[in-house]
């Protein structure tokens, strides 16, 4: 059998794999071709999609017999390793926020106690922890944001200059979610930092004190 293509689609793809749309007679000779696939239905079909208000799965199974009616969300989970990739993806995402608390608390913690000696000088002029607790939390969110600003601008260049044909598509709802939740992490991480420079000892602080 041989078919003529006539026409491209955009973002239509299965499990990563171009779709191909052919006419349903066509389709029938392909998925039915051996004998007595189609168990003897006239004009079998694998799926129906119904649409508008009140559609109620249940409803319809209790009513047709040797069918199967689902929500698309739970078609879309029945896809074959649809659940696998998607638990890998998340498994993925999951150590990243793990590993990212981490790398920042440890980054902003050095970075912090880099400047014992100046947050021991101004502790020993009258500088309270709710003041310092402030600055140490305020300089990170700035950071954190501008950082992450420009790690979306660059996600979004590199994805400007990809090809076509190639399968990366970045969701903005995903992008900002994921942004506001690694700014959290990062603000959260700075507390470290805040707990340890509130204990410092001015005078140990200057080394004055052994």
């Amino acid at each position: 059998m041989s078919l003529t293509i006539i026409g491209f689609v955009e973002n239509q793809t299965y499990n990563h794999l171009p779709a191909v749309f052919i006419p349903m007679p066509k389709w029938r000779e392909i998925a039915f071709a051996a004998p007595g696939s189609d168990k003897g239905i006239e004009g079998p079909v694998n799926a129906i999609m119904l649409q508008g208000p009140n559609i109620d799965p249940d409803t319809i199974n209790s009513k047709l017999a040797n069918i199967d009616t689902v929500t698309r969300a739970k078609a879309v989970q029945g896809m074959p390793g649809y659940k696998e990739e998607s638990g890998t993806i998340l498994m993925m995402l999951a150590f990243l926020f793990v590993i990212s608390a981490f790398v920042l608390g440890v980054f902003f913690f050095v970075m912090t106690m880099q400047k014992t000696n100046q947050f021991g000088i101004m502790k020993a002029i009258g500088a309270k922890n709710g003041f310092l607790s402030k600055a140490i939390v305020s300089q990170v969110f700035i950071l954190s944001l501008v950082s992450i600003v420009i790690g979306i601008l660059l996600a979004y260049g590199t994805a400007a200059i990809m090809p076509k044909g190639m399968p990366f598509n970045l969701d903005t709802n995903l992008v900002v979610v994921y942004s506001i939740v690694l700014l959290v992490i990062a603000v959260l991480s700075s507390l470290v930092s805040v707990r340890k420079i509130t204990k410092i000892d001015p005078l140990q602080a200057l080394g004055r004190v052994e």
